[in-house]
């Protein structure tokens, strides 16, 4: 394990208000990137939230520069919204994805899957160290 010396140097470049403001952008950025594959193209991509929980970590890490958990936690938090936001677009409503999840078997695994390792991407990637 790594031990850093000069915690208060680290800590003094945080800057958290820059990080919530481009993980705003971020959010917004990934939200129109879906909705024009979705109404546009007229294809369901869950394997996007992969890339959408990496881009969301590493623009708060570039940006906020965080070696605290409040970074992570931010990315995570906006990862889960933004995948909750682009299955209601998807499809209407919470209810009808619960019912696919239920009903597809082992496709489900693998969305359910594409969701936890979003997740799982932006919350590892979100901090310096």
């Amino acid at each position: 394990m790594f031990k850093i010396y000069n915690t208060k140097a680290i800590t003094r470049q945080q800057r958290f208000k820059n990080a919530i403001v481009v993980g705003a952008a971020a959010f917004v950025l990934f939200l129109i990137v879906w909705f024009v594959i979705l109404n546009v193209f007229h294809v369901y991509f869950p394997l996007l939230y992969v890339a959408f929980g990496f881009g969301m970590g590493y623009a708060i890490q570039y940006f906020g520069k965080g070696v605290q958990i409040q970074f992570s936690i931010l990315s995570a938090g906006l990862t889960l919204l933004l995948v909750l936001v682009c299955d209601l677009m998807a499809f209407g409503s919470i209810s009808r994805l619960l019912g696919l999840f239920a009903e597809a078997g082992t496709t489900a695994l693998f969305e359910i899957g594409y969701r936890v390792l979003g997740l799982y991407l932006a919350f590892t990637n979100a901090r310096v160290v």
